[in-house]
């Protein structure tokens, strides 16, 4: 029968040197600081993030204002909602990009949540029926959120993964898709719950999901 170990005397000794491995260690860091790889402030990509998310949304908009799919008077009355849906994805950007961005991506979610809530509470009935099938809004979210999601995919690289920091890009992204229903859909609040968030909960799990997948450039906190 083996003795028992003696925990105090396990803790005084010195570990063995591996002096191999401490070589082979030496090298890969070497190896990474002579790639010399340009260093991108988090800054930056959060204000790419935007850009690519609200600022593709409000795009959006200028383009069916100008080619008459919306009306002046319908943006004057969507403008609160708009302007909330672009707060919430400014918020959510900075946030998941800010390495002391706790407190903001709990923001984020809240704010999330509530400019959900209020684009279901602020639909009433619709004056004509849906001449499209409301799985067409749904695709079409998802479809607009792919650039801001690329977007965000090579921003997060940039730091290790965070669960939370992730559900924020992806929020971010998803805002895009809301935005545009508010431009192009007069459906009643049921559809843009069952339709729209629903897009927006899904690209928001497509995000997180490969986020987690992909190795980072760097594990920054």
């Amino acid at each position: 029968m083996k003795p028992p170990t003696d925990l105090d005397q396990l803790l005084t000794q010195t570990p063995a040197k591996d002096n191999a491995a401490m070589e082979r260690v030496l090298a890969a860091a070497r190896g990474e600081l002579a790639l010399r790889r340009p260093v991108r402030r988090w800054r930056t990509q959060a204000v790419w993030l935007m850009a690519a998310s609200a600022g593709l949304g409000l795009l959006a908009a200028v383009v069916m204002l100008a080619v008459g799919a919306v009306t002046a008077p319908l943006l004057l009355a969507r403008a609160p909602l708009l302007a909330m849906l672009v707060g919430t994805s400014a918020v959510c950007a900075w946030g998941a990009l800010s390495p002391k961005g706790r407190w903001m991506r709990r923001l984020g979610v809240g704010l999330a949540v509530v400019s959900a809530a209020a684009l279901v509470l602020a639909r009433g009935t619709p004056h004509s029926p849906p001449s499209l099938p409301g799985w067409v809004c749904t695709v079409s979210h998802l479809a607009i959120g792919v650039v801001p999601l690329v977007v965000a995919l090579f921003a997060l690289r940039g730091a290790f993964f965070q669960p939370l920091r992730a559900v924020v890009a992806g929020l971010s992204v998803g805002s895009t898709g809301a935005l545009l229903g508010e431009l192009a859909c007069e459906q009643d609040g049921r559809h843009v719950l069952s339709h729209h968030l629903l897009a927006w909960v899904v690209i928001t799990v497509v995000l997180v999901v490969i986020s987690k997948s992909l190795k980072p450039r760097s594990y920054a906190p």
